[in-house]
């Protein structure tokens, strides 16, 4: 416990707590009928993972984009902690001290990525192909939704929710399309444009 509690092993022992965190409220918001995943999907921008340069070449690499988000999450931060603290353990063993937290971390960081990306090819692999959480935000125009939270006005959205053909809940934030409209909570909507992080929606006449 000493050991994991040192300033140098500080940004191991967060990444640890955090995917222990994530954990914890996927398994509540399960049981709740939500999707973690779906909300935090919502959060990240599109990114097109097929090209080769830069930082998104990166990221195909590390399979991102092809497993889903919460997933590679929880394969990273507990590969990134776990080897960290290896390095440091073999650096007090050798040493007889552990390296500077930011050493450590850069260190581990490159470590740990080449695993990220076989775990995450490993897990890829594994998931159903004909039924994965992992679909394009672009097909959620033409949904209905359900306004979950609050009110919703023009450059004023809240959180609406729907379930796509897998029975997976997905949280978005939405706004009236027209400037003299409101959605309540509980009204059903019709999502016809996606602008930014959020949809933009119009009344249907469909009973929730």
């Amino acid at each position: 416990m000493i050991f994991i509690l040192e300033p140098q092993n500080m940004p191991f022992t967060l990444c640890l707590s955090i995917m222990l965190g994530i954990a914890i409220l996927e398994g509540i918001m399960t049981i709740l009928g939500l999707g973690l995943s779906s909300l935090l999907g919502n959060l990240v921008p599109d990114v097109d993972t097929d090209t080769d340069v830069g930082e998104f070449g990166l990221l195909n690499w590390l399979n991102v984009g092809h497993v889903p988000i919460m997933i590679f999450l929880v394969i990273f931060l507990t590969v990134f902690g776990l080897t960290g603290y290896t390095v440091q353990a073999i650096s007090l063993e050798i040493l007889g001290n552990m390296l500077p937290a930011f050493l450590a971390a850069i260190i581990a960081l490159v470590l740990s990525l080449p695993l990220v990306r076989k775990m995450g090819q490993g897990v890829g692999k594994i998931l159903p192909t004909d039924e994965t959480e992992v679909i394009s935000e672009n097909t959620f125009i033409g949904r209905v939704a359900t306004i979950s939270l609050g009110t919703a006005q023009k450059a004023r959205p809240t959180r609406a929710k729907f379930k796509d053909n897998y029975g997976t809940t997905h949280l978005i934030m939405v706004e009236p399309e027209e400037e003299n409209e409101t959605f309540y909570q509980g009204d059903v909507v019709l999502l016809v444009q996606r602008v930014g992080g959020k949809y933009l929606a119009i009344r249907t006449l469909l009973e929730k």
